[in-house]
């Protein structure tokens, strides 16, 4: 523990200082002190014994290490080269592929790292390993805890936007600019059928914006399945009375530079439908967009709310910005099996503490941003699966960092996992999770902005890290805290006769035991926002629901991590994952 409580002492504190020595001169290279610092403790560590002892020599060693590789890496990310930048940039721009695929392999190489080191550390640092596994346990303990308390703060919020009247306070505090705005609602569908995606346009029907101001979109996939096309077009045909105008398109299969799926739709929608608008003789800039899933049913004062909270940012970020609601999965909800309820509830609870708890939180699955702000980006990444984290970078780095996901939580319902079998609904829960996962494709295109633009250096480092070590964790800390203290006794029986040993297994379950009280919070705000629990269930029925919580560890290691950890590695290996459609089937309807 000591080893490395000194080893982060010695690299956190040179990192911090480095910023001091780049702010007083541009022109020194301390990276060359970098590598003197870590030469010498390794030097220390290799010949320091007789002259030091063993111990202290041990805890220099690691120490200057620690204190070197800070130096070294503050260089590096902040001046964009270690020694020689002209060389350095014309070499990594000789290799560029190759630097791009060993950022790919990076993940799935550091998450099969973190797995198996209670294995292969247990050899030589057991006791390392056991207080990493500490650690980690007390970061899930805080984790919970935090996530917690800003599930009640969010829940509130939630509860408290929607009993205001957000169509008469767009009337009174913004009567010019909210009457020249139209709302384009953009709805990309594939396979979806019709009784699916009816409730997403009756919810937009029964918006409380006026609805000679909304324009609704939706776009259809070249190889989706004709009749489905047509029966929707019927159904569009008899309802575009009612708004101010009704557009469909067609997305081609198999486009240059393009791989199937929302991001590439959603582009040829807004290329296709800004002509259209422009011919009506409607300013761009007084169209505000809001993208939806095709099982997605929004509140009556979601549009409202929206264009409100747009209009309540200064004018010179207001263009800069996304707003988004609150993601509930209640189409369906009691219809599931208690496992994909949970991981519904727990991703809905997840986005909601994210919202509320940090200046970091990336778009997902819906976002609402004025029609200007989406040319000026230039839309979504055409070439990647997750089409919502890679606009959240492409944004970011596009506004030089100035860009935010603002939330204002009025809700979106969408569907939970369900499909016409337990395996079929559990195969598209796992497929669908992995989806999610596949963010860290992203991490190459990342990495390389981040070289690359002129971005206040400790904003962008905090956002890519917090990026880096979200993907990273999902994929192993819960593998980690729940069955690394196993393998070290198993590896090395020496570790077993030890006082940690026999104490490590007995202060991690409590740490955790503490850490499922978080769980109370999740619980008590489910049972508020849940639909009512059908009628017809039996009470065997009824009561299973509520006692479901007890699943949540073996969701958490099954169902959660081991997507990510399949995602990660897919990537790793060059194994590209393409775009695909959970499939949707609500159980009381036909499917």
């Amino acid at each position: 523990m000591r080893i490395i409580l000194v080893f982060f002492i010695g690299f956190l504190s040179f990192f911090y200082l480095s910023e001091i020595l780049s702010r007083l001169t541009k022109s020194l290279r301390y990276s060359i002190g970098g590598m003197i610092l870590a030469l010498s403790g390794l030097m220390i560590g290799l010949f320091g014994r007789n002259i030091l002892g063993e111990s202290l020599n041990i805890l220099t060693s690691f120490f200057l290490i620690g204190s070197g590789l800070g130096l070294i890496l503050h260089h590096l990310l902040s001046q964009r080269f270690i020694l020689f930048e002209r060389v350095e940039r014309e070499f990594v721009i000789k290799h560029e592929s190759a630097f791009e695929r060993i950022l790919e392999i990076l993940p799935g190489s550091i998450t099969w790292l973190a797995l198996t080191s209670p294995i292969w550390l247990a050899f030589t640092l057991p006791y390392a390993v056991a207080y990493l596994i500490l650690i980690a346990d007390v970061y899930w303990l805080l984790s919970a805890l935090r996530i917690g308390i800003f599930i009640l703060i969010g829940f509130r919020k939630m509860e408290h936007t929607k009993k205001q009247n957000w169509s008469n306070l767009l009337k009174k505090d913004f009567p010019k600019d909210y009457q020249k705005f139209y709302h384009l609602v953009l709805i990309p569908t594939f396979k979806e059928a019709l009784y699916i995606l009816a409730p997403t346009f009756d919810a937009i029907l029964k918006s409380t914006y006026p609805k000679d101001r909304i324009f609704l979109a939706v776009g259809f996939e070249e190889r989706d399945d004709p009749e489905k096309i047509s029966q929707t077009t019927d159904y569009l045909q008899k309802i575009k009375g009612q708004l101010a105008g009704v557009f469909t398109t067609i997305h081609p299969f198999d486009l240059p530079g393009e791989v199937p799926g929302q991001g590439s739709n959603k582009n040829w929608m807004i290329k296709q439908i800004v002509p259209q608008l422009q011919k009506e003789g409607i300013k761009l800039e007084d169209i505000f967009v809001t993208t939806l899933d095709a099982d997605f049913v929004i509140h009556p004062q979601f549009l409202s709310g929206a264009l409100y909270k747009y209009l309540s940012e200064p004018d010179i970020t207001r263009d800069k910005r996304s707003f988004t609601g609150v993601f509930l999965y209640h189409n369906n909800y009691w219809q599931t099996p208690a496992p994909m309820r949970l991981m519904a509830s727990g991703t809905s609870f997840w986005q909601l503490a994210e919202m509320v708890g940090s200046d970091k939180y990336m778009n997902y699955s819906s976002m609402s941003i004025s029609l200007k702000a989406l040319l000026d980006i230039g839309g979504w990444i055409p070439d990647k699966v997750n089409d919502d984290n890679g606009f959240y970078w492409k944004a970011y780095f596009h506004f030089n960092g100035d860009y935010k996901v603002i939330p204002h939580y009025l809700p979106i319902s969408g569907d939970a996992v369900q499909d016409t079998t337990l395996l079929k609904t559990f195969q598209n829960q796992y497929f669908q999770i992995k989806r999610w996962a596949y963010g860290v494709e992203h991490i190459p295109y990342i990495i390389r902005q981040y070289f690359t633009n002129e971005i206040d250096f400790w904003d962008k480092t905090d956002k890519v890290l917090f990026k880096i070590w979200g993907d990273l964790k999902w994929g192993f800390l819960a593998l980690f805290v729940t069955f690394g203290s196993l393998f070290i006794p198993l590896v090395n029986p020496n570790f077993r006769t030890s006082v940690l040993s026999i104490n490590l297994p007995i202060i991690s379950s409590w740490i955790l035991t503490i850490a499922f009280f978080g769980l109370f919070a999740t619980i008590f705000v489910h049972e508020k926002i849940v639909p009512k629990r059908p009628s017809s269930w039996s009470s065997f029925k009824k009561i299973w629901s509520y006692i479901q919580w007890l699943l949540v560890p073996i969701i958490l290691i099954t169902i959660s991590s081991l997507p990510a950890i399949d995602a990660q590695t897919s990537l790793m290996f060059g194994k590209k994952l393409e775009f695909r459609v959970t499939n949707k089937a609500r159980l009381l309807e036909k499917v």
